[in-house]
């Protein structure tokens, strides 16, 4: 289980679904920057796609290792961020396009309190979008339908099982407690002959009180966080064959078994949970 290695014969799928709604604006400090939460999942978004696209390509051009959708849910509705129809594209199609690209600046202070920057060109795959409700409840259903019509698909049926990730900063608008747990469950339930599908919940926020949680165990997550918990509950239990990566993530790790969230999770620790889906998983020809 969870073995598969990923080839054109045996692509995986990659959901990331992005919470668009007006929490969004919230800012966040980041190396002494201020910046939006939408600006900060652009960024990384960006960087993870720009990344996969990066990994497929070989000799002679770019390989179907990959079929990536990028799902944005505000207001009432949940809608691609990658054309008008709500479905998987090849990671060629997105090779192939011409996406507009910006510069980020993040610094750091230093014990002299000057400012080191540095930039970084990234493609806007995502434009920064803050507005409207939380319909969490309809994307986690709607990415539900969209796993298991790939999944049925016989050219899929052994690969590496799909992973789909929430990016989020708030509670959902559409939904209780409960019918968010179950829908996480139905979701959890599709999968391949390699494994079930992959869900992986990031909470994004500017929490001073309590630390960064990261692939964490049980026994890490406050009980005073009612909305870490729920996250909890909502995402898979991470495979063994990715223990190594979490390890190279996280300066102590406690023991398994391991959560597939983060909570309050700064810039690099959104970088290492998006780029599970790129580093941790073997690539073959």
């Amino acid at each position: 289980m969870y073995s598969q290695e990923i080839t054109r014969r045996h692509r995986t799928a990659i959901v990331i679904a992005i919470d668009q709604s007006s929490s969004m604006n919230g800012r966040m400090e980041l190396g002494g920057w201020n910046l939006s939460k939408a600006e900060v999942v652009s960024m990384v978004v960006g960087r993870l796609i720009d990344e996969l696209v990066l990994r497929s390509h070989r000799d002679g051009g770019y390989r179907h290792y990959y079929d990536i959708a990028l799902v944005g849910y505000s207001g009432d509705r949940v809608y691609s961020l990658l054309g008008e129809e709500l479905t998987f594209y090849p990671i060629t199609m997105l090779a192939g396009r011409e996406v507009p690209r910006t510069t980020y600046a993040l610094g750091y202070r230093t014990l002299q309190s000057d400012r080191y920057t540095f930039q970084e060109e990234v493609s806007l795959w995502v434009q920064p979008r803050a507005e409207g409700a939380t319909p969490m409840y309809k994307m986690i259903s709607t990415v539900t339908n969209m796993v298991a019509e790939w999944c049925r698909r016989e050219e899929n049926s052994e690969s590496f099982p799909p992973l789909v990730f929430n990016v989020t900063d708030g509670e959902a608008s559409d939904a209780g407690y409960d019918m968010l747990r179950a829908a996480a469950h139905r979701l959890r339930a599709t999968g391949t002959n390699d494994g079930n599908t992959l869900f992986v919940n990031v909470h994004i926020c500017s929490d001073t009180h309590h630390a960064p949680v990261l692939f964490p165990n049980i026994y890490e997550v406050p009980l005073s966080i009612r909305h870490a918990h729920l996250l909890m509950d909502m995402s898979s239990v991470m495979p063994e064959q990715m223990h190594s990566y979490i390890g190279q993530c996280r300066s102590e790790l406690p023991k398994p078994p391991y959560i597939a969230m983060s909570y309050n999770a700064s810039i690099s620790e959104l970088v290492a949970m998006l780029n599970i889906g790129s580093r941790s998983l073997v690539v073959g020809l």
